[in-house]
């Protein structure tokens, strides 16, 4: 059984709001980091040697201290509040990258829609990851320090500074694992979302993610007042488009960065089958509940939408499912399979989300 959804709010400056997200989720972050380096060498087909896996996040130390200096401020933060050691803290943000690309067979993976519906904007996704880790889900609640700084409503994993989420202007966040050759240091997918989620709008964030290094390729969906934006990248190469309604998996669909799909075969097949499955449920998919209805969906059991590891650490399992208001700054999440439970719905504090001028019309 899982324990219960829990938010954890933290607020201050950056050394401080890392330092609350340390002490009140310790014993998780203790207990995960040092578990075979947060998992990482149980769930690679090829554990990866203690002097090469430091170095990798030395390298990428380097990257976050210059390009994003507040992110790694709020993690000298959580290793303080967690009492574990800096480059601990930085190894749970790069637990992708170390990872690697899926290997196997796997045929599940996140799985995302955004739509306009009777109450306004729908942004969801399945949140599907290997390593058995779906009790370590949590939503941080992050409160702005500073006038014209948004608030922030994640759901994200122990020890992890971001991953989906929402902010007070009315932006809305959801990313996908797409699989390209690595160019080097970077600033983790993750960590881009915070960065994506300070911005005023999916126009700002989309010029914030063409700025920085990129450690390694994903699919953003940014959805504010003006519309979908689409967005996918390699540590390279970024593309976006616009769209009103929008579904994807995990495979490139900008024609520009489909040659640079290193994803394999397997998990291509069962990206593309799970779109269909999208496209088929769709015209169902009327609201909040339906939609956590058409994740819940096993037609490819084990795999598929609602994706089951049954135990295996290496098999992808559907640790969550969020559907998003940016409009009512609303966040409904069912914590592990969707087909096992209900949601719970965590609200920006404030009544109605703050939206400034730009994306107001």
């Amino acid at each position: 059984m899982l324990t219960p959804l829990r938010e954890v709010t933290v607020s201050g400056d950056a050394l401080t709001r890392g330092a609350q997200h340390g002490e009140a989720l310790r014993k998780e972050i203790q207990d995960f980091v040092r578990d075979d380096f947060a998992r990482v060498n149980r769930i690679r087909h090829a554990p990866l040697p203690e002097s090469r896996l430091w170095r990798i996040v030395e390298e990428h130390r380097r990257v976050l201290e210059a390009d994003v200096p507040e992110l790694a401020r709020e993690l000298q933060g959580l290793a303080r509040g967690a009492d574990i050691r800096y480059e601990q803290a930085l190894l749970l943000q790069l637990r992708r990258e170390l990872i690697g690309a899926p290997a196997g067979p796997a045929g599940g993976d996140c799985s995302t829609l955004a739509l306009r519906d009777a109450r306004g904007r729908r942004l969801a996704q399945t949140v599907d990851q290997d390593g058995l880790i779906a009790d370590l889900g949590i939503v941080l609640r992050i409160l702005p320090e500073r006038d014209g700084a948004p608030e922030v409503l994640l759901f994200t994993f122990a020890g992890l500074l971001g991953y989906l989420g929402l902010n007070s202007f009315g932006l809305g966040v959801a990313i996908n694992l797409l699989t390209s050759d690595l160019a080097g240091p970077g600033v983790p997918p993750y960590l881009l979302v915070r960065e994506a989620l300070s911005q005023p709008d999916a126009a700002s964030a989309v010029k914030r993610l063409e700025a920085l290094p990129r450690a390694s390729a994903r699919a953003l969906t940014l959805f504010d007042a003006h519309g979908v934006t689409c967005c996918e990248f390699t540590p390279s190469r970024l593309r976006t488009w616009t769209a009103s309604t929008f579904l994807r998996t995990n495979h490139f669909l900008h024609e520009e960065l489909a040659a640079d799909d290193r994803l394999n075969i397997f998990s291509r097949n069962g990206s593309r089958r799970r779109l269909e499955l999208l496209k088929a449920g769709l015209p169902a998919a009327v609201d909040d509940a339906s939609t956590f209805t058409l994740f819940s969906d096993h037609s490819l059991f084990p795999t598929g939408l609602c994706a089951h590891a049954e135990g295996d650490l290496r098999r992808p399992d559907t640790v969550a499912a969020v559907v998003m208001r940016p409009d009512e700054g609303a966040l409904s999440v069912v914590k592990g399979n969707p087909c096992r439970a209900a949601p719970l719905t965590f609200r920006l504090s404030s009544a109605t989300p703050v939206l400034n001028e730009a994306a107001s019309c």
